[in-house]
């Protein structure tokens, strides 16, 4: 059993104001029949047991919005995966959960070392049962992840880091209402990005990125087919959409354009400086974009010219806050270019298939990462209109992606590999 709250869904569980803009502390008291387990997204304060019932006593001190109250009970067991964090899974998947998630103190000490430090004391993730219908939930102290980054090479662990982020983005600091949604998200995936750059390097920091872009540019274009050009604003009119229809990948990617942008303007290491000076200013608050524009301009025009190596009254100038905010549809193709030499030749790859008869004679697929498989694999997919039938079984026998002898876990590899299956067939009929 699980609850999940996020958008509007809380006022189901508890009488309250369910808007992000009230944040407030609690306590719960969780009565569940022995061998079961309950927990809360608190701080555990014991246990005690009443016959064949024990009642788990949780409080939450740091005030947060109520989008955040979260329960989840069942038959689940706890592994520690470092001194601050660790995993609840059923006991089935608790050893692979726990080693596909082994980073997770690695990614707390990381954007720590960026950020401020993380007040939250522990930090725990929950592997959700398969009817989970999201990557992951940020849950303080009790992160929600779905099975399927459960894959055997921890190449899906980016999906807790970002979790890891909303620590900051979200449940520290929350955006007041639903317009101003990508103040949690977009600085979110900045942050997880940030960790993958400092961890994994740039060249994967690139991939991320442009997965993203495709990713926002996919959702932009359905959104103005359908003729919901406000969706694909950064700042949507949530006053007159309910909330769940404006949540899209456009406050997650590009919010993280906007603020790789300001990046630019300012420079890497003073960027990071806003960062602290803007988690400092409105810990434990609700704030809408202009706190958030007020922060940073104040924090660049303290800043010394020659830091900036430019006036700071000009370089803030320059910087479009009504485009970035109002405008619909994709940021200027300038703030959307993430290329490296491995991502251009996994196009390549994908466009050689999909413009030729034969086969490459150099083929490296087996050797990208998963991010390159995806980019490649997303290609094909997008232009899914040149692959016949003969062409998908080359496809298929050069890289054994459909009859593959140990299928792939990874949900964006296993819609791809559908698409092509579905294509396939349909060609026999």
């Amino acid at each position: 059993m699980y609850t999940q709250c996020e958008a509007i869904e809380c006022r189901s569980i508890v009488p309250l104001q369910d808007t992000p803009s009230v944040k407030s502390t609690f306590n719960a008291n969780l009565a569940i029949k022995k061998p079961y387990t309950a927990i809360a997204s608190a701080v555990s304060r014991g246990n005690t047991t009443k016959g064949n019932m024990v009642v788990y006593h949780y409080s939450q001190e740091i005030p947060v919005p109520s989008y955040l109250l979260a329960i989840v009970a069942g038959e689940i067991e706890y592994n520690s995966t470092g001194k601050r964090t660790g995993v609840y899974a059923e006991p089935a998947m608790i050893k692979n959960a726990s080693y596909e998630l082994a980073e997770m103190e690695d990614f707390l000490d990381t954007i720590e070392t960026v950020i401020t430090p993380y007040v939250w004391g522990n930090y725990s993730v929950v592997i959700m049962p398969p009817s989970f219908p999201f990557g992951g939930m940020e849950n303080p102290y009790l992160t929600f992840v779905s099975p399927s980054i459960i894959i055997g090479d921890r190449s899906s662990a980016n999906v807790v880091a970002h979790e890891i982020c909303h620590s900051w983005f979200g449940n520290q600091l929350t955006g007041r209402n639903w317009s101003h949604f990508w103040l949690n998200e977009g600085f979110t995936v900045y942050s997880e990005r940030l960790i993958t750059k400092i961890l994994h390097g740039e060249d994967n920091f690139t991939s991320q990125a442009r997965i993203g872009v495709d990713n926002l540019r996919d959702v932009v274009n359905s959104f103005m087919k359908d003729g919901k050009d406000e969706y694909t604003k950064l700042f949507p009119d949530a006053k007159r959409e309910g909330p769940e229809d404006i949540m899209s990948n456009v406050a997650y990617e590009k919010g993280f354009l906007f603020l790789r942008y300001l990046e630019k303007v300012i420079g890497t290491e003073n960027f990071y400086g806003f960062l602290r000076v803007y988690v400092a200013s409105y810990s434990y608050k609700a704030i809408e974009v202009w706190d958030m524009k007020r922060v940073f301009e104040g924090y660049v025009m303290k800043l010394p010219r020659e830091s900036l190596q430019a006036d700071p009254k000009e370089l803030l100038e320059k910087v479009d806050w009504n485009k970035w905010l109002f405008n619909s549809g994709m940021p200027d193709k300038e703030h959307t270019i993430y290329n490296n030499d491995a991502i251009k030749e996994a196009i390549e790859l994908a466009d050689y298939y999909l413009n030729h008869d034969d086969s490459p004679t150099d083929n490296n697929y087996k050797k990208f990462t998963l991010d390159l498989r995806i980019i490649f694999m997303r290609r094909l997919v997008n232009g899914l209109d040149k692959l016949s039938h003969d062409k998908i079984k080359r496809i298929d026998n050069d890289l054994s992606l459909i009859h593959i002898s140990e299928p792939t876990r990874q949900a964006e590899i296993s819609y791809a590999v559908f698409c092509l299956k579905k294509k396939k067939k349909k060609k026999k009929k």
